[in-house]
Formats: C-alpha cells, sequence, structure tokens
C-alpha cells in the first residue's frame, strides 16, 4: 500500500473541488497520457475518469466507485495495469488546523496483485509529483485571501 499525503491551505470542499473539477489545470503535464499537452482531465461522479487530447482521443484512467464530497473519492485505477486488472485509489480531504489533510492511498485489487511489487514504485513517485502539483495550485488557489488580497 501506497499512502501519501499533503497539507493544503483550504477548506476541504474546495480543496476537493480542485482536485476533481479543477485538475485539468493543476495534473502534471509528465503525468498525461494522450501525449497532448493541452490535454483535459475529466473525473466524474457519475463514474467517468479519463483524459481527452484536443483531437478527441480519450484514454480511460480510471472509474469512480464513491464520490462523497467533500470527503472522500475512490476509483479503479487502470494506469499501467489496465481496466481488467485495476488498482484502487481512495483520496480523503480531512480538515486539518486551517487546512485540509489531502490522503492518497493507493494499492493492488486482487486482480492486480501480482502486478503490484513492479508497479509500486512508479505509483509512488507519481503520487509524489501529482500532490506536488496539487500543492502548489491550492497555495496559489488560497494566495489572496492568505495575503488579504480580493480574488
Amino acid at each position: 500500500m501506497i499512502i501519501k499525503s499533503v497539507l493544503l491551505p483550504l477548506a476541504p470542499a474546495d480543496a476537493f473541488a480542485l482536485f476533481t473539477t479543477g485538475i485539468s489545470a493543476w495534473w502534471p503535464a509528465e503525468r498525461r497520457h494522450t501525449n497532448d499537452p493541452g490535454s483535459t482531465l475529466h473525473i466524474q461522479a457519475n463514474g467517468r475518469f479519463f483524459e481527452q487530447a484536443r483531437d478527441g482521443r480519450e484514454v480511460e484512467l480510471g472509474h469512480v466507485l464513491w464520490w462523497e464530497a467533500p470527503r472522500r473519492i475512490v476509483f479503479d485505477f487502470y494506469v499501467a495495469t489496465g481496466p481488467d486488472r485495476p488498482t484502487e485509489v481512495e483520496i480523503t480531504f480531512e480538515s486539518e488546523g486551517a487546512g485540509t489533510r489531502v490522503t492518497v492511498k493507493h494499492g493492488p485489487k486482487p486482480a492486480s496483485a501480482a502486478l503490484w511489487d513492479d508497479r509500486a514504485p512508479r505509483y509512488a513517485s507519481a503520487w509524489q509529483s501529482v500532490l506536488a502539483a496539487f500543492a502548489a495550485a491550492a497555495r496559489k488557489k488560497a494566495l489572496p485571501f492568505v495575503t488579504g488580497e480580493l480574488p
């Protein structure tokens, strides 16, 4: 099981919204799968988690299993294993001090257990990159309020 977390200067609802509806704005370019730096990512309460290139091509990244805004999202993750052998990702958003602790738990499911040891180091590195980009976007979003400026 991979567990990574980051403390963001946002309320849980704002952190959840940034992760879900704002995902295209901050998801790292090196972690996109269409080879299109202008692609968009979509994670939807109806179950879809995909990336769409500007030419319309789509890559299914996973399938949302639980959407409990603004507290938790759980999805099957297809990257590096495919939809027949998904891993599972749970992301929680919990109040901590004046911000939100976002925790990612990523582990194998029975169908992907045999692949896990080989894939886990790449997943751990990828989540480090993704959470760093997410934290940078959260700080940027919170900055006007921290400094007293109007948005």
